[in-house]
């Protein structure tokens, strides 16, 4: 029966084939530049996913914040235009120029007071979405820091 290369294989032990050479001892611990520190692969895939579960609500949060925007600024500007439609045909049927101009004078004041609570609402509504999506990556950070300083803690 003959032997096959499986049979024979044998483990290379430099000291036995080279008796003068003697591996050298390396201390890892007088080289710490060259240590590798307990690395958590773990867990930093999970903290890259926290992240971007986190900027995807924050996304989500400021798309939802944009939309509600433009939805009330399209609602607001048919106002104003069926607002401008009926004062025009208000203006137009009075013959009596002293009670045009109050017509005028009232209009042009209700509509000043509505432009301006239209502004203070819009301008609510872009910051709550703002908010609630800076809040979603303020607080996501915070996390990502503390856990940033438990893994250093560690090391």
């Amino acid at each position: 029966m003959s032997k096959t290369n499986a049979d024979t294989k044998q483990s290379f032990d430099p000291a036995a084939a080279f008796p003068a050479f003697t591996m050298p001892n390396f201390d890892a611990a007088a080289f710490p530049a060259f240590t590798m520190p307990n690395f958590d692969v773990d867990a930093l895939a999970a903290s890259q996913r926290r992240n971007v579960e986190a900027l995807t609500e924050a996304n989500k949060l400021a798309s939802d914040g944009a939309q509600a925007f433009a939805t009330r600024q399209a609602e607001i500007l048919k106002s104003v235009v069926d607002t401008y439609a009926d004062a025009m045909r208000g203006l137009m049927t009075g013959n009596d120029p002293q009670t045009s101009v109050a017509k005028q004078a009232e209009f042009a004041k209700s509509t000043f007071e509505t432009s301006s609570a239209n502004l203070r609402e819009l301008t609510e509504i872009a910051t709550q979405a703002q908010t609630k999506s800076l809040d979603v990556i303020s607080k996501r950070v915070t996390e990502s820091l503390d856990e940033f300083k438990a893994v250093t803690a560690n090391v």
